[in-house]
């Protein structure tokens, strides 16, 4: 089952406290919510993307634009060439780290998913959170598909948002019922606060990483 022995119920409203969200809707409904919509996002935007008779003057543009940065590297000399390397560097690193927090926050929800499938709580459509990491890695690593999928960056910072933002609300929900709760458990209640606090700053740092990486 999605979400087995949880006392609080299925329902949006806690049978135990009213005045809190269940666990088994967030992690059923509020959460998955931001993957859905994301696939949806990145299917519009490649429809748009395919659509766009613009796509090729782009690729024109991105190549004269090369030839020209090339130019005036040639003339500016060994100093705007040195420029160039750095600023590689940098990109280089900060890709690398990108892909290594992908790589931790998938980790991260196996943790999260196998921990409370040992607890017997159920994990509720967790999973679909692979594809939100799968698909974003993936489009930052192609580019969009080579500017086939227009605006992914965007789509992508807006989804790392959304989860940082749902997976804040999970937090909230469990301080209020209180962090004592299923003491004794193969998965205590403080155990996941602190791991999904966790997944909270990676998809913090990958939005930020969004906005700093060029396309």
């Amino acid at each position: 089952m999605l979400c087995s022995n949880r006392p609080e119920g299925f329902g949006p409203r806690s049978h135990l406290y009213s005045h809190i969200l269940t666990s088994c809707f967030l992690d059923t409904i509020l959460v998955p919510l931001c993957t859905w919509l994301y696939i949806l996002a990145i299917v519009v935007l490649t429809a748009l993307g395919s659509r766009s008779p613009a796509r090729g003057s782009r690729s024109s543009s991105r190549f004269f634009g090369a030839s020209k940065a090339a130019e005036d590297g040639e003339i500016d000399g060994l100093p705007g060439r040195e420029q160039s390397r750095r600023h590689g560097k940098i990109h280089v690193a900060f890709s690398m780290i990108y892909y290594l927090l992908i790589l931790a926050q998938f980790l991260m929800c196996v943790l999260e998913i196998v921990r409370l499938a040992l607890a017997h709580l159920g994990i509720g459509l967790l999973p679909f959170t692979f594809v939100t990491l799968i698909l974003a890695g993936t489009l930052r690593l192609t580019r969009g598909v080579q500017g086939s999928v227009i605006g992914w960056r965007w789509a992508n910072l807006a989804v790392f948002i959304a989860l940082a933002i749902t997976n804040g609300v999970k937090i909230a929900e469990e301080v209020k019922e209180g962090i004592n709760q299923r003491k004794g458990t193969k998965y205590p209640e403080s155990d996941e606060i602190i791991d999904v606090s966790v997944m909270i700053g990676v998809y913090a740092v990958l939005g930020l990483l969004e906005v700093l990486l060029r396309p």
